[in-house]
């Protein structure tokens, strides 16, 4: 048998257990001599601090700034005995700074020293700094009223000779995106050009073309903006910012990663006016919301909600805790990341890094004797299990799970190994739902249905029972020809849509589902049995909203395969 020595990965592996010995070394001297121990390995180390030494000299004395308030500076050291250090403390707290020393490891040393590269290119950056003001915004806002204008006013601004035109395109490009409530804001690299699109009502749609040549003003701005390091283009990178619109902040989420033609930026804006924490405001039929409702007014119980990203979970989750509130329980809910802050709630987000993941958090969510959980996602068995059985022991527990529909989940926790006969008592109800554009209601078109959408729909409402039961369904039913309703657009829309809305089916325990579930049912088993009590399949769901105007039958067919059943 032929053994393989990988040095590289040895070496690595003595490296790092011989900076883990020294981390252990600097909290021990830290008590010696009586100083706060720092890790500084992760953090980044703010800009106006480092100003307040030179590079040269805080390598001389190993030794870096990294946080200032006022007047106070925070310096993390590897030898508060350096004389050098000490005659430098003295001059900075003899011109009114207050110094607090603290001891760290030279990793931590070696982390704030390389971020000095990046301070000079800030330094180069600095006047041009940009303005997310509230009054800047909305003089900016108001200059522009379509999308047409806003790109107008790109392409105006691109082609100009003004002081400062990246800062101030980066202004419009937020300026846009808050005005038109864009979800995403991207920024795309290409060979020949920069391409800049939003995500509106859950589609792309392109804003404007920016040369090649302010891709890298534009990407340094963004990257001091968040947080990232400015010299690191060949990594993926995660960072931060918010916009305050007075009484509102917006935080934005940003990603980035190298690509061909450069670093390309997604932004995600999570604006708190767009979260819909109220119920009566989901467009559940009227059977939907039943089920929904009575799950909810139960004192323990599983409810899932599944679908893909970007299908609404959370903002359904969120409806499910406000409903749920009262001043009377403790709600506590573990999420990644925390993305809107709920008044009385108490939320903690994920940090596996830390060891704060779903599973870690869920059992220690447990010991806080909380009525009301909501795990952000059930991921693997051991969550699920111990989810599972919180309900057994008197929670109501919220969580989302990934399948295709409300019937997979059944299946889905007996993949994860959860017991059926557990499965059977703690779940109560199942949801699924997709995100569908709204047409605008000042262009959309009304139109006959073609013979394939006339027969699709025929098709669809003979198999439903439940008109006379259901409010939202009742007026329609078979016939000849139906009018449905197309987008078109204006300028007040995007491509003809204006916001969105949800289609949903769910799936409730019942005794005919507990009869079978010990025996691992399939998807359409289970199906058969929801078909029987009249709950509405998300395919039938779609087909009310677009006899109903709210939406189009190509929009539909675009989240679910509405043709095929």
């Amino acid at each position: 048998m032929t053994i393989t020595f990988d040095d590289v990965a040895q070496n690595r592996r003595v490296d790092d257990f011989k900076k883990e010995e020294e981390e252990e070394l600097m909290k021990v001297l830290s008590d010696k001599y009586g100083l706060p121990y720092i890790d500084l390995r992760g953090l980044a180390p703010e800009p106006d601090a480092m100003r307040m030494i030179k590079e040269e000299i805080a390598k001389e004395i190993n030794s870096a700034p990294f946080k200032i308030l006022g007047k106070k500076l925070y310096i993390a050291t590897v030898n508060p005995n350096n004389t050098k250090l000490v005659e430098l403390i003295n001059s900075l707290e003899a011109r009114g700074n207050k110094v607090t020393l603290f001891l760290c490891s030279h990793a931590s040393i070696n982390h704030v020293l390389s971020r000095y590269d990046d301070i000079h290119e800030i330094t180069k950056i600095e006047g041009g700094m940009i303005d997310f003001t509230k009054e800047k915004l909305e003089t900016l806002m108001s200059s522009f009223e379509t999308i047409k204008d806003l790109t107008k006013k790109f392409e105006e601004l691109a082609k100009s000779d003004v002081l400062y035109k990246t800062s101030k395109l980066i202004e419009l490009i937020v300026a846009g995106a808050v005005k038109f409530d864009a979800s995403d804001i991207h920024i795309e690299p290409e060979e020949e050009s920069v391409r800049v699109r939003y995500r509106l009502n859950g589609a792309l749609e392109d804003i404007v073309f920016l040369s090649n040549s302010l891709l890298g003003q534009i990407i340094s701005r963004f990257k001091l903006l968040s947080g990232l390091k400015l010299s690191n283009s060949g990594n993926a990178q995660d960072g931060r910012f918010s916009i305050s619109l007075g009484e509102v902040e917006i935080e934005v989420r940003v990603s980035v990663i190298p690509g061909n033609y450069g670093e390309s930026f997604v932004m995600r804006l999570l604006d708190p006016r767009h979260v819909f924490s109220d119920l009566d405001k989901i467009d559940f039929g009227d059977k939907i919301r039943e089920l929904v409702e009575k799950a909810l007014a139960r004192p323990n119980g599983v409810l899932l909600t599944t679908g893909p990203t970007g299908s609404g979970k959370t903002t359904t989750l969120y409806a499910f805790l406000s409903k749920s509130y009262t001043p009377e329980i403790k709600i506590v809910t573990i999420e990644d990341p925390v993305e809107y802050h709920l008044e009385g709630i108490t939320q903690t987000q994920v940090e596996e890094e830390k060891g704060y993941t779903f599973l870690s958090g869920l059992r220690s969510v447990l010991r806080q004797d909380p009525d009301v959980i909501m795990v952000g996602e059930i991921r693997d068995e051991d969550t699920a299990k111990v989810a599972i059985n919180a309900a057994l022991t008197g929670h109501l527990v919220f969580s989302t799970l990934h399948t295709n529909n409300a019937a997979g989940t059944i299946p889905r926790l007996i993949d994860l190994k959860v017991n059926p006969k557990v499965i059977a008592s703690a779940l109560s109800l199942s949801l699924a739902q997709r995100l569908v554009r709204k047409l605008c209601p000042y262009c959309k078109q009304e139109y006959v249905a073609s013979e394939k959408e006339t027969r699709l729909i025929t098709n669809v409402l003979g198999e439903m029972k439940i008109f006379k039961k259901d409010s939202s369904m009742r007026g329609f039913s078979p016939t000849e020809t139906y009018k449905l309703y197309k987008s078109v657009g204006c300028e007040k829309c995007s491509n003809g849509y204006k916001g969105r809305t949800g289609l949903f089916e769910a799936v409730p325990m019942s005794l005919d589902l507990e009869k079978i579930i010990t025996s691992n049912p399939s998807e359409h088993e289970i199906k058969e049995i929801v078909k029987k009590q009249g709950i509405p399949t998300m395919r039938e769901d779609g087909i009310i909203k677009v006899l109903s105007g709210i939406t189009s039958i190509d929009e539909v067919a675009r989240v679910i395969d509405l043709y095929e059943e």
